[in-house]
């Protein structure tokens, strides 16, 4: 009798875990379109798109909104793949979202959540930045970011720091206590830009812990850190331009160019991480583009068949090889004093 409660609560489980992401099938009509229990005002939170017969339908500009929890505006139809897409409110109704790749109904937990087990780091709050511990932490160290846990109802985060969870990253500061006393750092990965509690963080493999990496990710971090090149002055570095404005410098159609890794521009660095394989590459400039939301100047390349937008400013020239020289004209003997 006993199983009966036990199958009861299964069945009303099952729904709920079904929740977790949209429907999976492409290959659909705009008319029969199957959105599950999606509708307009539904809760969801974008993930990268993955490929679907080669083509991922993706727009290296979505990755600014990953993670970040939206509503759904509008059922959208179907893309060239026939994968089911909405509208959200995020991006302003920007952007088609695959529903495959959307979270449904997720928010920002609510409830504490478990402590977590056997951690050396330091798990206690309630402290001031006199009496501060950070364990086995310090500059340098190699982390995987995690989700905050609320403290008294407080998990001091913000929406953009999803797209960072699970990702590894160097501590580059020990940056005090929050207004719970919560000891946090600021790491490499977003441009020091957010505040993350230690108690939240794991160690990475290289520091004594266990992280896995998404199969098909690559990741630069835990290898040793070069030093930084200091930027090309021969392209130019200003963004806050416009369309009608972008100063491309030297660089046009054609010209031969080595793609760099984007450096953050107001917090925003404008990358994902599938740029990363073409980092340090040579290629050839097919397309001057126009300037992205921070007014920086952006081009297409031949190496990647044009599918990301690269930042100008983080691009080098090659160096120029030394001219070859020139030929000197042959002498005219002199001539022999008494010969006409």
């Amino acid at each position: 009798m006993r199983a009966l409660p036990l199958l009861l609560l299964l069945a009303f489980a099952a729904p709920a875990a079904a929740q977790e992401i949209g429907p999976q099938a492409c290959g659909q009509e705009a008319s029969s379109a199957d959105y599950g229990e999606v509708r307009v005002g539904a809760e969801v939170v974008p993930q990268r798109h993955r490929f679907v017969g080669g083509d991922p339908n993706w727009d290296g500009r979505m990755g600014r909104y990953l993670g970040m929890p939206g509503r759904v505006t509008r059922l959208s139809g179907v893309d060239d793949q026939g994968c089911p897409g909405v509208r959200i409110d995020v991006d302003g109704g920007r952007w088609f979202w695959r529903l495959r790749d959307l979270n449904v109904g997720v928010a920002r937990p609510g409830a504490e959540l478990p402590e977590r087990e056997a951690s050396p780091i330091p798990q206690q709050c309630g402290r001031t930045d006199a009496t501060v511990e950070y364990g086995p932490l310090q500059l340098g160290t190699v982390v995987v970011l995690g989700r905050h846990r609320p403290i008294g109802g407080d998990d001091n985060w913000t929406p953009q720091m999803t797209a960072f969870v699970g990702r590894t990253a160097r501590v580059v500061e020990l940056a005090g206590t929050d207004d719970t006393g919560c000891a946090g750092v600021h790491v490499d990965v977003d441009g020091r830009q957010w505040f993350w509690r230690i108690r939240d963080l794991s160690l990475s493999d290289d520091e004594g812990g266990a992280v896995a990496y998404r199969p098909g990710m690559a990741s630069d971090h835990g290898r040793p850190i070069a030093p930084e090149e200091p930027p090309d002055a021969r392209v130019p570095q200003q963004c806050g331009m416009t369309d009608e404005t972008a100063d491309f410098g030297p660089v046009t159609v054609g010209s031969e160019v080595v793609v760099g890794r984007h450096r953050s521009v107001m917090g925003e660095a404008n990358w994902v991480e599938e740029m990363e394989a073409f980092v340090g590459r040579t290629a050839r400039v097919t397309e001057l583009v126009g300037v992205d939301e921070q007014g920086c100047a952006l081009v297409h390349v031949d190496a990647d068949n044009g599918e990301w937008f690269w930042r100008l400013r983080d691009m080098r020239l090659p160096e120029e090889s030394p001219a070859p020289p020139t030929p000197s004209e042959p002498e005219t003997p002199a001539p022999t004093p008494g010969t006409p």
